[in-house]
């Protein structure tokens, strides 16, 4: 009888030994960063320390997309695992998540997990109807703060974190979140160039203007990435510190691309390309830099996946566990060759709400772009002045669009302006690896129409099977709620142009 009686002391003992051993999740994003701008990727006058660690220690994501390039519905996707045309408001900026869509907080936290954040949510959004998701995140951690200059949150993101490390219980795995309120603008000018860095060394996308104003403004934009891993450097130390760094699942990528035009708020490669990293400790095969595409609907199916808990059939999303387990370096599933991304409403910015309807496929090097109402403007109404980001509102307010809007008819940045303002063709077609930047639409060139034809019947597919409205015709986004402060789309109506272009972007920059 004794012995049975040792048995299951023991039993019961390593039962909760291996609950315990469940690993952490320490989510980590930050607010409009593209792929490229990390020091691993190799990006001048950037230094990303914390970032190039795990990507050294763990495994780096080469073909990680956002689900769809606008910060709440990215964030929404992210917390369901779901497309955003399935979450109805919750696939919308400043709309609200409805609580028939389960979260990935409360399914790790029904199944004995903590779960906390800092920082920036799920937002912006409706977080008070009853009738959407409110604290999805879990436990608030926002005492701590710092006095900062003005453009960078007064949030002490990684003071926030070790308050959360030293109040949790030590016998439960936790779900923390930080969520990083930079690189968004608005910046501090200037910010950049008086840190150190070169501004002749920056490198400027070819679909914006080369010239010191947008230098300037990349390089205040590459300092608040810095801002962002510096935090993120500080909590590695505070997992070390407490002995939980082997055992947690560390992510760092961000929403969505820079808030520059042609970037944020588009399908393009710089709106939706995103960094990321994954360390596991020696869970994972480390140093290993991974082809596979990912999406950010499969961050909920991986993380269920690696806690032991199951995955909800009506999800979208895949987990790529595998890809973390693998030995392999480049493309270790060859049916993972293809991510689909998309948008309907990022700003209020076009005359009843209308929306600029994109789906796209990126493809082994191609990328194929479906404008589904290509006679609205994608950057907004050019007559509307947006409660959120006034005229042109789908481009975030900054010195490189005041800069292109201030010299549009110039010569040499007439096709740069169109570029990233104009209206699109129906069909835009791109070969990334010859055209990174997706300046030279191939739809219509002959020797590609096959390739067309071939993306966008991929491309539908794929929306049918995930039912996705558009595909049927449907446009339920129009009437759905915008929930800006102080925002009454019954008696919005058209600004009138500021006496001077001048006037009006120095208002709404606040300068």
């Amino acid at each position: 009888m004794k012995k049975w009686f040792y048995f299951l002391i023991f039993f019961a003992a390593v039962s909760c030994t291996q609950k315990t051993k469940k690993p952490n999740i320490l989510f980590c994003m930050s607010d409009d960063q593209t792929f490229m701008h990390t020091s691993f990727a190799g990006a001048g006058e950037l230094k990303t320390p914390a970032f190039d660690f795990l990507a050294n220690e763990g495994v780096h994501f080469n073909n990680a997309y956002c689900a769809v390039s606008s910060c709440a519905p990215s964030r929404a996707t992210i917390l369901t695992g779901k497309a955003m045309w399935n979450l109805q408001e919750g696939g919308l900026l400043f709309g609200g998540l409805p609580k028939e869509h389960a979260t990935l907080p409360a399914m790790l936290a029904a199944n004995g997990y903590q779960t906390a954040w800092t920082g920036k949510g799920y937002a912006p959004a409706n977080e008070q109807s009853p009738k959407y998701h409110q604290q999805v995140l879990g436990t608030s951690f926002h005492e701590f703060k710092g006095d900062y200059h003005e453009s960078l949150m007064d949030c002490d993101y990684a003071s926030n974190f070790e308050q959360f490390m030293q109040q949790r219980d030590d016998q439960q795995p936790f779900f923390f979140w930080y969520g990083g309120h930079e690189p968004h603008r608005i910046y501090e000018r200037g910010i950049g160039k008086k840190s150190g860095k070169n501004i002749s060394r920056i490198q400027v996308p070819d679909f914006l203007p080369d010239n010191d104003t947008v230098r300037n403004d990349i390089a205040d934009y590459y300092y608040e990435i810095e801002w962002f891993d510096s935090h993120l450097a500080r909590m590695l130390k505070i997992l070390e510190q407490q002995g939980e760094l082997e055992n947690t699942m560390i992510i760092v990528t961000a929403d969505n691309g820079m808030p520059f035009p042609r970037a944020k708020a588009t399908c393009y490669e710089y709106g939706t390309h995103m960094p990321l990293v994954v360390y596991w400790g020696d869970k994972i095969p480390k140093g290993r830099t991974v082809d596979d595409f990912i999406s950010f609907m499969d961050f909920t199916p991986t993380i269920l996946e690696a806690a032991g808990i199951d995955i909800p059939e009506n999800i979208s999303g895949k987990s790529f566990l595998q890809q973390l387990k693998s030995n392999l370096n480049g493309f270790i599933d060859q049916q993972r060759d293809q991510v689909v991304t998309a948008l309907e409403r990022h700003t209020y910015c076009r005359k009843g709400g209308l929306t600029y309807p994109i789906r796209a496929i990126r493809k082994g090097e191609m990328l194929y772009i479906h404008n589904f109402e290509n006679s609205r403007w994608p950057a907004g109404d050019t007559d509307f002045y947006s409660p959120h980001q006034g005229y042109y509102g789908d481009i975030d307010a900054g010195a490189t669009r005041s800069n292109m809007l201030e010299h549009q008819n110039d010569d040499h940045q007439k096709k740069l302006f169109e570029a990233s303002f104009g209206k699109r063709p129906t069909e835009e077609l791109f070969n990334i690896m010859q055209d990174p930047e997706n300046l030279n639409n191939l739809a219509e060139v002959e020797e590609y129409q096959a390739t067309k034809a071939e993306l966008k019947e991929a491309l539908f597919t794929y929306l049918k099977a995930h039912n996705d409205p558009r595909i049927n015709g449907e446009s339920p986004w129009e009437d759905m709620p915008y929930y800006f402060e102080g925002f009454d789309k019954k008696h919005l109506l058209p600004i009138p142009l500021r006496d001077t272009l001048q006037e009006s972007i120095a208002h709404l920059e606040g300068h």
